[in-house]
């Protein structure tokens, strides 16, 4: 019984490797083949059938083949012309991120509009420019009024320094004219009296 078991199986093994070399076999080679190892009969090939039959078989088999090939290559394609699609659509979705951001990083928003940084530096430069002239011309009033205010108070002092002086001097000759009024009005008592 092993003796059969081994006999089948070397006899199946001998069978699909002589099949497998003969649809290993290109096509034209099968032709050739048939054509040479068949009979001539007037102008004719005379083709046994089980020949004819083996190689429409390895025909179908290697059409089939083809086709599988073709198919798999065909939704190989499908496949990778979706997958080209979707790295497409996720490359034009990550530019429109980048270019967006690209704006955002260069723009502003001031007071609500939409302003570029370098007119930004611009309009800080001209503010900070206005202030600083502005602060010059302030310290410039200042210093104008601090001098004109030092210059009045000292015309204020020498102004009461002399309205004193005046006083002192009024107040003098006031008294130096009741002193000749008192010395008159005496002279005048003294006359009358003599």
């Amino acid at each position: 019984m092993k003796k059969r078991i081994v006999l089948a199986i070397s006899l199946i093994t001998f069978t699909s490797a002589v099949n497998a070399q003969t649809s290993k076999k290109s096509i034209d080679d099968q032709f050739t083949s048939l054509i040479n190892e068949s009979s001539n009969w007037q102008s004719y090939k005379v083709v046994e059938k089980g020949k004819l039959n083996q190689l429409q078989r390895n025909v179908l088999e290697a059409t089939n083949q083809l086709q599988n090939e073709i198919d798999s290559s065909k939704a190989a394609h499908t496949e990778q012309k979706a997958s080209l699609n979707a790295i497409t659509s996720k490359l034009s979705t990550t530019e429109e991120a980048l270019n967006e951001a690209l704006s955002r990083e260069d723009n502003l928003d001031i007071i609500g509009i939409p302003t570029s940084k370098s007119t930004f530096k611009i309009l800080v430069c001209i503010v900070i420019a206005i202030l600083l002239l502005a602060l010059a011309g302030l310290f410039v009033q200042f210093k104008k009024s601090y001098t004109d205010t030092k210059e009045a108070r000292k015309k204020l002092i020498e102004t009461e320094e002399e309205l004193e002086e005046l006083k002192k001097r009024s107040l003098e000759r006031e008294q130096k004219i009741r002193r000749q009024l008192q010395d008159e009005i005496n002279k005048n008592r003294r006359t009358e009296s003599n």
